[in-house]
């Protein structure tokens, strides 16, 4: 039998309190911990998730980490129950980077949280649906955002057009997304993103409503 990197209990505790005991997945943010029925007891539903496997064979497994390292702080994520399956039954799409995405904006928010005294004003029912709907292209915009803060216009390209462009924008590729075209509706219906096409190519303006939820500001 395959031996495990576990987490510590500490390491379990500091990567719950790290996020406010919620879910770090964006599309989830769920409470994990409440009280039981006796003035005593608590209810648990949060996992100190491994972002590369404890143990070879296991989801994102990383052969190059040390037993310390697989079993450290910065190798978790804290999830609820349900988000916690889920990062393991798709590997493909949640892989390492994006659980560290993940991660850093649930801690980012929950220093918000402490420094406000008040959750986020999003609107956190439309950003779920987006979340569930184009997950890989809001992990796109937010990359490309952490990269170029101020950059606000953006282009739909096929990989084999070439574009020349005044000024620095964003691209995103039909080939990456077969549902670009519709994603980009249901982003405008939501007031999320402008239209500002010329010269026969998509492009469009993000709304500071989308920036600040991507930057997690």
């Amino acid at each position: 039998m395959t031996a495990r990197d576990d987490f510590p209990g500490s390491v379990k505790q500091t990567l719950a309190k790290r996020v406010g005991f919620h879910c770090s997945n964006p599309a989830c943010r769920q409470g994990t911990t409440g009280p039981r029925e006796e003035p005593s007891g608590t209810v648990n539903i949060g996992v100190a998730a491994h972002i590369a496997a404890a143990a070879e064979g296991g989801p994102r497994y990383d052969p190059s980490m040390t037993p310390e390292q697989r079993r450290s702080i910065a190798n978790g994520i804290w999830l609820c129950q349900n988000c916690a399956k889920l990062i393991d039954s798709d590997e493909t799409y949640h892989d390492a980077e994006i659980l560290h995405q993940w991660k850093s904006l649930a801690e980012k928010t929950a220093t918000k949280e402490l420094q406000t005294g008040r959750s986020h004003d999003w609107d956190a029912e439309i950003f779920q649906r987006l979340e569930h709907l184009m997950p890989e292209l809001l992990a796109e915009m937010r990359e490309d955002l952490l990269d170029r803060p101020l950059a606000r216009e953006f282009v739909l390209l096929s990989s084999k057009w070439i574009y020349n462009s005044r000024g620095p924008y964003l691209a995103y590729h039909y080939e990456n997304y077969p549902d670009l075209e519709d994603i980009m509706v249901i982003l405008g219906n939501y007031d999320l993103i402008q239209e500002i096409t010329f010269n026969n190519v998509k492009r469009y303006v993000l709304s500071e409503k989308l920036v600040r939820y991507l930057l997690n500001e």
